[in-house]
């Protein structure tokens, strides 16, 4: 295969929550009818029918050691084609698909990042649900990540209502803990499970109401999950609105006087329950969404809770507040993602806003290079009903046309009566909506849209090799327009430059390559990108053919089809003066004896080094990720070498330091244009 280079440019006490709630074993949606795989494709053959016919061509475009999971599929499962879809697909998991036949079926059909919320259900739920899709990302061709979403210490609150209700003195109310996907007129649920053993008999309940007053409610009778309350105070309940029980505490972790101070901290700068974090950390998911997020402190303490457990877990920030929107500048800085919570944030600040808000918030995000998320019920009247309303596909449209990087669905396939026709139906939505952009971007004098240049930081960019990244980036999304290539296919140790290409908002869908699980997981949620897991080889080129044979296998390109390939490779000098290594290690240890295999290769970038992809590779899995790797690979090219297994603890000193960059070479970042052979 020959190469056309176009460029080469040289770089300077986990809890027992409270909870009622034990989700039940899922009967919603349920398969009646599983699709038996080779009889299913000559029946297709026979007959014409068109649900079978698409399974034979799913089952014809999976590695062979992945297609028996394709048969507890049902016959008509709808699986989006490698890549196809742009726009990603965040699915919170309820009663309705939380089963591994439902959760299956849910990834297979679309979702990018699976979405728990603690506010609901126990740990050993929770747990059951990730290890599932643990199993899907090791034993189908599916991947998904996991968010968790954590709670926060004042967010205990009412349902949402299609109408608010409007009481009067002594009027009967029902607060409940039931999660149904419908309630009749005088009835709320209550966001926290643990309310039910909170409150008594007796007790006085003040709830938000609109136009800042309380709406205060007598409690007379507790039966089973609902809370029958009369009317002492008159008002308009706000929908959403918070929660609080007279002369009672609704923390979720109530304090004590042996509080340790971790847990102080927590209550005072993370805003959220100390063990619900620990939750996530011990489980490794892949990202925590920060409810209520006001400043950037307290992204940054969690940040660094989670830096010092060597939990390499994204942090997401819900903006949610007026408070928010006045620090969003400094909030999208120090997370790596932000989620624009329209519920909360449409009873928080005057609805006509909202659109503009949601707007500003997806451009900051495009200046920062991180992802943006949008939570809304996008399709509720789907939790009752098999279709969606126009203006639901409307609103759908819009925010795909700000090329937000995900959508959340809520309700809809967490406790809807039709989850995968909710899904179904965003998918096609924002696939319509895609093919619609790209025909007007093609018919543009631009190659690619304009966007402000990079916001860069020392946090996440190397001095220096964050511009040269950036006009690689840029260059490549131009390239695969005009060559209107079939992809983009990028080789990344941490997901940057993925995150930089899918910036750019390229045509073509964008193939991201990497050595560790949870990097992969992690760019599922970037719009465009499609991440797979390969083993880097010491010879960068036997890394790309690799990856281009596993692109044919999955039928997503053929020979003759263009792409453009991001890759560095090794060249120039083989090594940095001692000075240069002295000065590189001292801005790295500040002052420290020892550093980490991540901070390792920090040090080398300083210096324009690197090593091969296959030891940087190891030392990022030793850095934050071996547990992920235990659990994912047995690849026998993905172990230690004896020379790092050697290692104590990941930790290395300045001669230890010394023996790498006596290794690494100058980087060369690389641009090709090739076709497919």
């Amino acid at each position: 295969m020959n190469a056309m280079p176009l460029a080469f440019v040289n770089p300077a006490c986990i809890g027992k929550q409270n909870s009622q709630w034990i989700p039940p074993i899922c009967t919603h949606s349920k398969p009646s009818k599983v699709w038996n795989g080779p009889r299913a494709i000559a029946r297709a053959a026979a007959d014409g029918a068109s649900a079978p016919s698409k399974m034979a061509n799913v089952f014809e475009s999976v590695p062979a050691q992945f297609r028996s999971a394709l048969l507890r599929l049902p016959e008509d499962a709808e699986i989006p084609n490698v890549g196809e879809r742009h726009t990603k697909i965040v699915g919170t998991v309820g009663p309705s698909t939380c089963d591994p036949e439902n959760l299956l079926r849910l990834i297979a059909g679309g979702v990018n990042l699976v979405r728990l919320n603690l506010c609901h259900g126990d740990y050993e739920w929770h747990k059951s649900v990730i290890a599932n899709v643990r199993d899907i990302n090791l034993n189908t061709s599916f991947v998904a990540g996991v968010m968790i979403d954590l709670g926060s210490f004042d967010s205990v609150r009412l349902g949402e209502f299609s109408r608010n209700p409007m009481l009067e003195v002594g009027d009967s109310f029902t607060l409940t803990v039931r999660h149904e996907a419908e309630y009749p007129i005088g009835v709320s649920e209550v966001s926290l499970d643990g309310f039910i053993d909170l409150v008594e008999k007796g007790d006085m309940i003040q709830c938000q109401a609109e136009r800042g007053g309380i709406v205060e409610l007598l409690v007379k009778e507790i039966v089973g999950l609902d809370v029958t309350c009369e009317v002492v105070s008159p008002g308009e309940l706000r929908s959403r609105g918070t929660i609080n029980i007279r002369g009672k505490s609704l923390n979720l972790t109530p304090r004590t006087e042996n509080e340790d101070l971790n847990t102080s901290i927590a209550r005072a700068v993370l805003g959220c329950p100390p063990y619900q974090l620990e939750f996530a950390i011990s489980e490794r998911v892949e990202y925590v969404a920060l409810s209520f997020v006001e400043s950037a402190d307290q992204v940054l303490a969690v940040r660094n809770l989670l830096r010092n457990r060597r939990a390499n877990i994204g942090v997401i920030a819900k903006i949610e507040s007026p408070i928010a929107l006045r620090n969003l500048e400094s909030i999208t800085d120090a997370a790596d993602g932000i989620m624009v919570a329209r519920g909360d944030l449409g009873t928080a600040i005057q609805f006509e806003k909202v659109p503009y808000w949601q707007q500003q918030i997806a451009d900051v995000c495009r200046r920062y290079g991180k992802p943006c998320m949008v939570s809304t019920h996008f399709l509720e009247s789907m939790v009752l009903y098999p279709t969606p309303t126009r203006a639901e596909v409307t609103d759908m449209t819009e925010a795909a046309k700000q090329r937000v990087d995900a959508l959340v669905l809520t309700a809809e396939t967490a406790s809807g009566k039709f989850p995968f026709k909710a899904l179904s139906t965003m998918n096609s939505v924002l696939l319509r909506i895609q093919e619609r952009i790209h025909e007007l971007e093609q018919t543009a004098d631009d190659s690619v849209a304009e966007i402000p240049p990079l916001v860069k930081d020392t946090t996440w960019w190397t001095p220096g090799v964050g511009d040269v990244a950036e006009n690689i980036a840029n260059s490549a999304a131009v390239l695969a327009n005009q060559q209107d290539a079939a992809a983009i296919m990028v080789f990344t140790q941490k997901g940057l430059m993925a995150t930089l290409m899918s910036r750019y908002r390229p045509r073509a869908p964008i193939y991201a390559f990497t050595a560790t699980p949870v990097v992969r997981n992690k760019m599922n949620l970037l719009y465009g990108v499609r991440p797979f897991r390969i083993p880097f080889e010491d010879d960068p080129e036997e890394t790309i053919q690799n990856a281009m044979i596993a692109l044919k296998e999955r039928q997503v390109v053929k020979d003759g089809d263009l792409v453009v390939i991001l890759a560095d490779v090794l060249g120039g000098r083989e090594k940095a003066t001692e000075a240069e290594l002295r000065s590189a290690f001292s801005e790295i240890s500040k002052g420290n004896r020892f550093i980490t295999a991540s901070e390792t290769r920090n040090a080398l970038r300083i210096l324009g080094l690197k090593l091969s992809d296959k030891l940087e590779a190891q030392l990022g899995m030793r850095d934050v990720d071996i547990a992920e790797v235990g659990r994912e690979t047995r690849i026998k090219n993905e172990e230690p070498t004896q020379s790092l297994s050697t290692d104590i603890g990941g930790r290395y000193d300045f001669q230890r330091f010394h023996e790498f960059a006596s290794q690494a070479k100058e980087i060369v970042h690389t641009l090709q244009l090739r076709k497919i052979k």
